[in-house]
């Protein structure tokens, strides 16, 4: 019986403190005056001018956090990497399968290629002026390949082409990084002309346009290799149908 209180009590407590908790939050929000401060998006436009950009949200990517975007790069390399060493020594060891490839579905997947990789540097290139960039479009470039691969499983991908530009973009991003460092003292600076008048043209921005390109390149070329590498350790357990 006593603990029975007792367990009533401790919510009875925790109750009367969460309320007087947010009692506490309310009346301190009530107090704050929303002409008084700046919204983040305000700042963040009225920074944006630095870059010159029409999408606020690559100044950010690019160049405000232009650091934490070459991370991103790094860790993606690394995967790559790690998944290239664990699904390649496991296809060695199983015994290829080769498996019969539809005409239709083939003969569509090549017909859509173009397609889909010219729409993925088309969101690259303009990725400073609407919603897009360097992944996004990086990304629509290996589903291209990816459907290469559903359609024709027994396909390969020239992996010297994809080391040579993912190799390129990772060395060039490194050097602009470093020789924006030395040129305003500033990393991953836009240190190319980038006046306020052609905001919204596709030659605009200075160096963030350049950066997106680099970074296109790169995770196309990596998430082509992941694509191929999974695909390829499914196909190596499909049993040939008769």
């Amino acid at each position: 019986m006593n603990i029975k209180k007792e367990f009533k009590l401790k919510h009875i407590v925790l109750s009367l403190l969460s309320s007087a908790l947010m009692l506490s939050i309310v009346g301190l929000l009530m107090h704050i005056k929303p002409n008084s401060h700046k919204s983040v998006g305000e700042i963040i436009l009225s920074l944006n001018l630095q870059t010159a950009t029409a999408n606020a949200v690559t100044s950010v990517v690019t160049f405000f956090r232009g650091v934490d975007t070459l991370g991103e790069v790094t860790v993606l390399f690394l995967a790559t990497t790690g998944i290239a060493l664990m699904l390649s020594s496991s296809q060695r060891v199983h015994e290829k399968v080769l498996t019969q490839h539809n005409f239709i579905l083939s003969t569509g997947s090549k017909l859509l290629l173009n397609v889909i990789v010219l729409f993925g540097v088309y969101v690259i290139i303009h990725g400073h002026l609407s919603p897009g960039g360097g992944f996004q479009g990086g990304v629509i470039i290996a589903t291209a390949f990816l459907l290469l691969f559903l359609a024709n499983p027994n396909m390969h991908l020239k992996h010297s082409i994809l080391t040579f530009g993912e190799s390129i973009s990772g060395v060039a991003y490194v050097l602009v990084a470093l020789y924006s460092l030395f040129k305003i003292n500033i990393l991953l600076g836009n240190f190319l002309p980038h006046p306020i008048d052609q905001i919204g043209t596709l030659f605009s921005g200075g160096i963030i346009p350049i950066i997106y390109i680099i970074v296109g390149i790169k995770v196309g070329s990596e998430m082509s290799v992941i694509v191929e590498y999974f695909i390829k350790e499914e196909t190596q357990y499909e049993v040939p149908h008769a």
